[in-house]
């Protein structure tokens, strides 16, 4: 595996608690730094990440579902170098709060949350663990959601796209595509948890790039101030 020392990931989920991104930390965590946040509302959130950023250098902010907002939100940060969102949703449903109660009592049913989140053929056991880990989402939370919609990205970022997610489409995808790179996986709404290692792959993969980018970005910074040191000398040498 490679090294990322350079580059922090910050992985931020939006309603569901952070712990949804553990495959990414055991992971990315031996050779760079990561920061996981989620579960509250919007601002909260922003906040937090808002927060992580300021203490960090080269980050690359990792969003999923309804934390992709989040990531966008933050993106003009001097501190963020990229972000990455995944399985963007243009066909979320909007809920009211009975509704919303309704769906986060049904969603922990394995069985349910099967047929809403993944794609069929995956594992039971991920799936049981995925819908505890839906349960008792907050309504205010989501609230706080609402009438948000993604846009192109102003960095060059990665679009994750789960081709077996009932809320996002191609043609979303492709709306966000100018100054993107897109990576298809065969998953549903968290494929990140669903499939970590092609997930895994995906972002290891577009890190390399934003590896060699920080690394020219270095040489020239030096080439830059040994100029300046040596003019500086010149001009020393001219006084004297």
């Amino acid at each position: 595996m490679s090294s990322f020392p350079e580059i922090e990931l910050v992985f931020v989920s939006g309603l569901i608690d952070p712990v949804v991104w553990k495959h990414q930390e055991k992971y990315f965590s031996r050779n760079c730094e990561v920061t996981l946040i989620g579960g509250g509302s919007f601002e909260e959130l922003k906040s937090e990440l808002k927060n992580t950023l300021e203490n960090t250098q080269n980050a690359v902010v990792v969003g999923a579902e309804l934390g992709n907002h989040v990531v966008q939100s933050m993106e003009s940060h001097d501190n963020v170098m990229s972000t990455v969102v995944t399985g963007p949703f243009d066909q979320k449903p909007f809920l009211g709060e009975y509704a919303f109660r309704f769906w986060n009592k049904t969603v922990e049913q394995p069985k349910f949350c099967r047929k809403a989140f993944f794609n069929s053929k995956t594992r039971y056991n991920v799936v049981k663990e995925m819908s505890f880990l839906l349960r008792d989402l907050d309504f205010e939370d989501y609230k706080t959601f609402l009438g948000r919609e993604l846009r192109v990205p102003m960095k060059n970022s990665l679009i994750i796209y789960n081709q077996s997610c009932r809320f996002s489409t191609m043609g979303g995808v492709e709306d966000l595509k100018p100054n993107s790179e897109i990576a298809l996986l065969n998953a549903g709404v968290f494929s990140f948890f669903e499939k970590p290692q092609e997930y895994n792959k995906a972002l290891h993969d577009y890190l390399l790039g934003k590896r060699e980018f920080v690394e020219r970005r270095e040489v020239v910074k030096n080439a830059a101030e040994n100029r300046s040191l040596k003019d500086f000398e010149d001009k020393l040498g001219l006084k004297r």
